[in-house]
């Protein structure tokens, strides 16, 4: 057998990719479903990803027990839907951590079937995880439209 596909080799590789996955050894904590519409003066913005960063400059919700306050359990992000609405994912699963949290919004990446990649049509503003004006509470029990995201140009 190749010494380079000994099973030897092959275990000592997937175990060091098991230690390399993110949330590894950290307890995930509650997740809570965060969901809204993206507007952009008041049309849809049809794709994008929201983002969310915990706001470490503001004090966040009583923590439940065992709960940490920096999740640090991988981003909590949300693919923009052609109607404008999002839904949020942290690890692979719905939702994100009670807490504060500053939001950043970013166009689509992929390019246009003419190969240009697609134009930003709001402000830079809202891409900047520094300067970002939207901010927002993760919280149990959110009222109507808490999550809606209103940009302009």
């Amino acid at each position: 057998m190749n010494r380079f596909c000994s099973p030897r080799l092959v275990f000592l590789v997937v175990l060091a990719a098991i230690g390399l996955v993110p949330g590894c050894g950290k307890k995930m904590p509650p997740l809570t479903p965060v969901s809204g519409k993206v507007t952009v003066d008041g049309q849809p913005l049809t794709a994008g990803q929201v983002s969310l960063i915990p706001d470490v400059g503001l004090p966040t919700q009583e923590k439940s027990e065992g709960q940490d306050s920096t999740p640090g359990i991988g981003p909590s992000i949300g693919q923009i839907g052609s109607d404008g609405t999002y839904k949020v994912f942290t690890s692979g699963k719905e939702g994100a951590p009670l807490g504060k949290y500053r939001v950043t919004v970013t166009p689509s990446m992929m390019p246009s079937g003419d190969k240009k990649a697609p134009p930003m049509n709001f402000s830079r503003k809202f891409g900047d995880n520094r300067n970002t004006p939207l901010k927002f509470e993760v919280v149990a029990s959110p009222a109507a439209g808490a999550y809606d995201l209103k940009l302009n140009k």
